[in-house]
């Protein structure tokens, strides 16, 4: 086998060539694989694998690193498409070659680090107590304030995510106990089949939030949109919520952490507790090792997560 280096690191990559025709079978099976996901999700991801078939057709394609900014390039220069394509075709791309490596064709990912842009981050340096300390800091006199801090609170304890919180209605909710469950969607799927089971802090505060919201029906969003000072019936939007919520996860001294980070401190706090990557794959419902190793990348070594105020390295916005 032969060892390239990789342009985006200093660490020596394994190349590997796969016969044309045994990629088209193995594409064809990673597209079987994702027969959950809605069928928009399957449309666009056969597209840019396409691309990709089509690409290693002729350019001697080994799967590194440099091959797939090369591929990337091509998607720019000789066909010409937008960033925001580009970027949808690339992430087909990594989630096929984590696809290669479950079936042992592949040691590491190669396209891990490829995106279509390559935008400037600066670090900020937040640790998981001064980001509890802001959640619990909300002033929950306000039906605003009840609403941000169960919605930021749930995202902490339980690593449920943006968009399943927004897509949620009242009536997925049911009460048990001192705690509740919450059906929820994944991100490609049409039926709520999952359920979560939030803590009895966080049921407290989602019925408090609730009871200040007034009545509302089994269909209306759980997670409204507030105008004017008072509610409304208007679901969250994504745009809405980050707006809302990146307020309070500023820190000062121009240090201000992404709402998305949130899922990766929740990885945190069940790292501080002892939790194995296999029961935290299962707590955080993640339907490959996809999303959870991309959560291990932006996190530092597990070294780091010896205590709860374990220092996490996040963009800035």
């Amino acid at each position: 086998m032969t060892v390239r280096v990789d342009p985006f690191g200093t660490e020596k990559f394994p190349a590997k060539k796969i016969p044309h025709s045994q990629l088209e079978v193995l594409i064809r099976q990673f597209d079987a694989t994702m027969r959950h996901a809605s069928q928009a999700t399957r449309h666009v991801y056969k597209k840019g694998l396409d691309q990709l078939l089509a690409f290693t057709k002729t350019n001697g394609f080994k799967f590194t690193p440099s091959d797939f900014n090369s591929f990337r390039l091509w998607l720019f220069n000789g066909r010409n498409l937008s960033t925001n394509t580009v970027n949808v075709y690339l992430t087909a791309s990594r989630r096929f070659c984590e696809f290669l490596i479950e079936h042992g064709l592949l040691k590491k990912n190669p396209a891990w680090k490829i995106h279509g842009t390559k935008p400037e981050f600066k670090t900020a340096e937040v640790n998981l107590t001064e980001v509890s300390a802001a959640i619990s800091s909300i002033d929950r006199s306000t039906v605003l304030g009840k609403r941000d801090f169960v919605f930021l609170s749930a995202i902490l304890d339980t690593g449920v995510s943006i968009s399943e919180l927004i897509d949620a209605n009242v009536g997925d909710l049911k009460r048990d106990g001192r705690k509740a469950r919450l059906s929820v969607k994944l991100k490609g799927t049409h039926a709520k089949n999952l359920t979560l089971t939030l803590p009895e802090q966080d049921t407290a505060a989602l019925y408090d939030y609730l009871n200040a919201r007034g009545s509302a029906a089994a269909g209306e969003p759980l997670f409204c949109a507030l105008r004017g000072g008072g509610t409304s019936k208007a679901r969250l939007s994504l745009r809405g919520v980050r707006f809302a919520m990146g307020r309070r996860l500023n820190f000062g001294n121009d240090r201000k952490i992404r709402l998305d980070s949130l899922r990766t401190y929740c990885l945190v706090r069940l790292m501080s507790k002892g939790k194995t990557s296999k029961e935290i794959r299962s707590i955080m419902r993640f339907k490959s090792n996809m999303p959870f190793r991309k959560i291990m990348f932006n996190a530092p070594h597990s070294r780091r997560f010896e205590s709860p105020s374990g220092i996490l390295h996040s963009e800035k916005t």
